[in-house]
C-alpha cells in the first residue's frame, strides 16, 4: 500500500507570510493540529504545529525576566522569534520530513513513529500533493482484512505452525501446536514471558480459531532447536 492509496488530497494549507493568528484560526476552523506551510509556487517550505506554538507570548501571563546580553545564546533567539514573531514563517519548522506518493505506507509509519511527529506531507516534482496523518494510517489498521485460518483441525494446526516459524522462528521442535474443534493448544518450553505472550497474541491474532489454551513452560536457559 502507497501514500497515494490513503492520503488526503484537499489539503489545508498556508502561506509562510500571513500572520501566527490567522493560523490558529485555520487550524481551529479544520479541526487540524497542523498545517503545510507553502510558498508562492505550491513548494513546502515549512510546517506548523500545535507544538510550535505552545510556547508563545500570548499565553504567558508576565513577560519573561531580561537576561545579561552575554548569557543570551542562540537557542534563546530562536526561542523569542517563535514566542514573538508576528508570520508564520518566524513559527514554523523549516526542516520538513516528506514523502512521495508512491512511499510505502510502512515506510511513511516508520518515519511519524522515528520523529515523533503527526503527519507528512506529501510531494511530486516538489508540489504539495497531499498528507498523511496519523489517522490514515489508524484507518488502514481498522480497515485491514482479518486472516482467516482454513477449516479443519489439522488445516489449523499446520497453518499455526507455519506463522509460529515464519514470524517468530519457533520450529516443532520447539513448541508443539494441538488443535481440537477449532480451539488451539500450545505447549512445549520457551526462554522468556515475553516469547510466551507472543505466541498468544500470534494465535489470539487469527481468525476462525474458537480459542487458545497456553501449556508453555518458561525456562531462562537457552534452548536450541
Amino acid at each position: 500500500m502507497q501514500a497515494r492509496d490513503i492520503m488526503t488530497t484537499t489539503v489545508v494549507s498556508i502561506s509562510p507570510d500571513v500572520s501566527v493568528r490567522h493560523a490558529v484560526a485555520m487550524m481551529l476552523q479544520n479541526h487540524v493540529s497542523g498545517l503545510p506551510v507553502v510558498d508562492g509556487h505550491g513548494r513546502v517550505c515549512g510546517i506548523v504545529t500545535e507544538g510550535d506554538l505552545l510556547l508563545r507570548r500570548e499565553v504567558r501571563s508576565a513577560p519573561r525576566p531580561a537576561r545579561a546580553p552575554e548569557l543570551i545564546s542562540q537557542i534563546d533567539l530562536e526561542r523569542y522569534i517563535g514566542s514573538n514573531g508576528w508570520c508564520v514563517a518566524d513559527v514554523m519548522s523549516q526542516d520538513v520530513i516528506v514523502a512521495r506518493p508512491d512511499s510505502e505506507v510502512s515506510d511513511i509509519a516508520e518515519s511519524l513513529q522515528v520523529h515523533r511527529i503527526k503527519r507528512l506531507p506529501i510531494v511530486e516534482d516538489e508540489r504539495l500533493v497531499g498528507i498523511v496523518s496519523r489517522r490514515d494510517i489508524l484507518r488502514v489498521i481498522a480497515e485491514a482484512p482479518t486472516t482467516i485460518l482454513p477449516r479443519g483441525d489439522e488445516a489449523i494446526r499446520l497453518a499455526v505452525r507455519t506463522r509460529l516459524r515464519s514470524d517468530l522462528g519457533l520450529t516443532p521442535q520447539r513448541v508443539h501446536v494441538s488443535v481440537r474443534n477449532g480451539q488451539v493448544t500450545v505447549d512445549g518450553q520457551v526462554e522468556s514471558e515475553l516469547k510466551r505472550k507472543a505466541i498468544r497474541v500470534l494465535v489470539e491474532g487469527l481468525g476462525g480459531i474458537a480459542g487458545y489454551k497456553d501449556c508453555l513452560l518458561v525456562s531462562p536457559a537457552h534452548i536450541q532447536d
